[in-house]
């Protein structure tokens, strides 16, 4: 199943089935924790089935969702270079299998395939610009103006929202409460802004900058 995650898909089937054979299989529960932040582990973990997401707590209990995971993404890949603590949690969000491949088996592998690295590289980049605009996006705008956003940015081309959000997912995502959300959600459908229907958020028209 490698050979559909982004970082291993320039392998032939002889590498593909070589790294295979180091990694070892989980499966695990809905609402299960994969990775605890501040966890010394430096595995790198791909997620063949299912969807997580990374989180950020405080000490007051509030969570903010850094990351979201769906099939053949990949996580970890900080902690497996730098050998530093977790910087988030991982937690599943529905019945999920996720591969775990070790450190040291991953690097005497990588000694034989160094072209993983650049792609490796690649992808902390992008994370890396995911982050500062979602650094930007907490600085600078309200949170209709974080939520607005995520809605825009996950619409398919008939404006209908991919992914089935809950307004608690959603409120962890904005940094906001869950009623925060409601509301901002109930002036939207009360403007024809946007649609629900069964769990699913459609988009009707050009949501406004400012609510």
């Amino acid at each position: 199943m490698l050979e559909n995650v982004d970082l291993f898909s320039h392998l032939n089937a002889g590498a593909i089935a070589e790294l295979e054979a180091l990694a070892r299989r989980r499966v695990f529960a809905k609402n299960s924790v994969v990775i605890n932040e501040g966890d010394d582990s430096d595995s790198l973990y791909v997620l063949l089935s299912g969807r997580a997401v990374a989180l950020r707590g405080d000490d007051a209990g509030r969570q903010l969702v850094v990351n979201r995971f769906g099939p053949f993404d990949y996580f970890g890949e900080m902690s497996f270079f730098d050998r530093g603590a977790r910087c988030a949690t991982v937690m599943t969000k529905e019945p999920s299998e996720v591969m775990i491949i070790a450190r040291n088996d991953f690097l005497a592998f990588v000694a034989q395939h160094n072209d993983i690295l650049w792609k490796v590289i690649h992808a902390l980049l992008v994370k890396l610009r995911k982050a500062t605009e979602q650094i930007e996006s907490l600085a600078f705008l309200d949170v209709y103006g974080r939520l607005a956003h995520i809605l825009v940015e996950n619409q398919d081309a008939r404006g209908v929202i991919r992914e089935k959000f809950t307004q608690q997912e959603l409120a962890d995502m904005v940094g906001s409460s869950r009623e925060t959300v409601s509301r901002i959600f109930n002036e939207l459908e009360a403007g024809g802004f946007i649609q629900r229907e069964k769990g699913r958020v459609t988009v009707l028209k050009k949501l406004p900058y400012k609510f």
